[in-house]
């Protein structure tokens, strides 16, 4: 019944039996080896003319740059209150053309109540017949 060449099966029977004698074995855990770091070649800087910053220009730039800001803030702020003012200016003339708008309508509403009136009296008149 094994149909299984005879050298493939000596090579599976030992790798079965080194597998087993490996398995119940005990190992111990794997770990980095402790390298130290490999330290940094330093060489010693040469300092000439080349290395002296132009201070007077970095600072004159940042002074520039918070005046800018300083100046934006302010106009932001001058647009604010413009704006305000504009939105009061339209409040108060949009309420008195509305004032105007609700007069005129009152006065409308006045005449024809006075009309109906005047009709439903007529109306009531002939109906009695005194007219």
């Amino acid at each position: 019944a094994d149909q299984t060449p005879r050298p493939l099966s000596a090579i599976v029977s030992s790798t079965l039996s080194l597998y087993s004698q490996y398995s119940m074995k005990v190992m111990p855990f794997l770990r980095y080896t402790n390298l130290k770091p490999k330290s940094i070649k330093m060489y010693e800087p040469s300092f000439g003319d080349v290395f002296v910053r132009d201070r007077k220009g970095k600072d004159e730039t940042r002074v520039l740059k918070k005046k800018l800001k300083t100046e934006m803030k302010g106009a932001v702020r001058e647009i604010r209150k413009d704006n305000k003012f504009i939105s009061r200016v339209k409040h108060r003339e949009q309420a008195g053309k509305d004032r105007t708008r609700k007069r005129k309508v009152n006065e409308i509403m006045g005449f024809l109540s006075k009309e109906q009136g005047e009709a439903n009296d007529l109306k009531y008149r002939k109906k009695r017949g005194e007219a």
